[in-house]
């Protein structure tokens, strides 16, 4: 007997949660135990009923759909579901399952499903100590983990995301990109360029070497910065 996975809509949008609600009923693995027009509506279900699954608005008024998630203290499996794409960057921070966009695609809600069905058989993964971020790639959204990206290039309007796999070229400035990340794990080098800590091999006195051999400019104004927050709190000297 397949075990049910209990979902909740929570979604302002009377036409929105209509279309969620119906395609959710679709699926065979879903039982729809609540549709909630509001956070504050969807924390009374929460509290009456097992709630496995997630599937939520972030733009809702008094409390956004990732503000609530945070505030959850055993929150269950998300799917974030937006009209505004800007949010995918913002919404790695609570570990959802998918980030997809309204009007919901059925057949990319199915695969969303399996990605939930996936994670209840594998709950330590992603963990909190494996970080990822969303960016947009052509009309896509793509995962990227933090432990996999060697750093981050500005060009022009384009970011250059360089990975240990390939590279990503969205339409997000450096400025906006680095604010979002953990500064524990990235650091700005450069006007032009982030880097990942721990990729970092060699550091001279102009540039960096990074373990995948590519050679980083380090900018004359964030030298200081870099120094005091990367190297001091690390350098071990002879005396």
């Amino acid at each position: 007997m397949v075990t049910k996975i209990n979902t909740l809509i929570v979604d302002d949008d009377p036409h929105s949660r209509d279309i969620t609600s119906r395609i959710t009923r679709l699926n065979p693995l879903l039982d729809l135990v609540g549709i909630s027009a509001s956070a504050l509506d969807a924390y009374a279900v929460l509290a009456e009923k097992a709630v496995d699954l997630l599937i939520c608005d972030i733009e809702m008024p008094q409390i956004n759909g990732i503000e609530f998630v945070q505030r959850l203290q055993n929150p269950p499996l998300v799917i974030f579901l937006t009209a505004h794409p800007h949010y995918a960057l913002a919404c790695y921070e609570v570990s959802p399952v998918d980030f997809l966009m309204k009007p919901l695609d059925p057949v990319r809600f199915f695969a969303s499903i399996e990605k939930v069905r996936q994670r209840q058989q594998n709950p330590s993964e992603p963990s909190v100590t494996d970080p990822y971020f969303f960016v947009r790639d052509g009309q896509d959204y793509v995962q990227i983990r933090c432990n996999d990206v060697l750093y981050m290039q500005a060009d022009n309007d384009l970011l250059n995301i360089v990975t240990t796999s390939q590279t990503y070229f969205p339409i997000l400035s450096i400025s906006r990109l680095e604010e979002k990340l953990d500064n524990d794990l990235f650091i700005r080098v450069h006007r032009s360029y982030v880097v990942r800590r721990t990729a970092i091999k060699r550091i001279s006195k102009n540039e960096l070497i990074l373990t995948s051999g590519h050679t980083i400019p380090i900018g004359e104004q964030y030298r200081a910065v870099f120094q005091r927050k990367h190297m001091d709190p690390h350098y071990i000297s002879r005396r």
